[in-house]
């Protein structure tokens, strides 16, 4: 699990993540960044009802958080990230989800 201090956790960043950050889609995920002044990152991860029932939602968050604290220390400090599951993560493997989350991370 993510310490607490690389966890975004209130409605109102993840608002004006979505609305002023830079979206980067990939085919499982798309990930909103955003620039923060800080000397990590953080990150938030969001699924909709769109993709399948609770088990499913949470597979893909705990997939998805697993790839980013496995990866923490390659990933670019200094910004907010927001991962969205896209509707078709739940035909993904998991080594699949973590190429694509690891190569839309580095175009963020």
């Amino acid at each position: 699990m993510l310490d607490k201090k690389y966890r975004i956790n209130s409605k109102k960043q993840y608002d004006y993540i979505y609305k002023n950050g830079k979206r980067i889609p990939a085919k499982y995920i798309i990930v909103f960044a955003i620039p923060n002044k800080m000397e990590y990152s953080r990150f938030g991860f969001v699924t909709s009802k769109k993709i399948g029932n609770a088990v499913i939602r949470n597979r893909a968050k705990r997939q998805s958080r697993a790839i980013v604290q496995k990866n923490l220390q390659h990933i670019k400090t200094g910004f907010d990230y927001v991962i969205i599951a896209r509707y078709n993560i739940k035909e993904a493997i998991f080594a699949l989800l973590e190429k694509d989350l690891l190569n839309a991370l580095k175009k963020a």
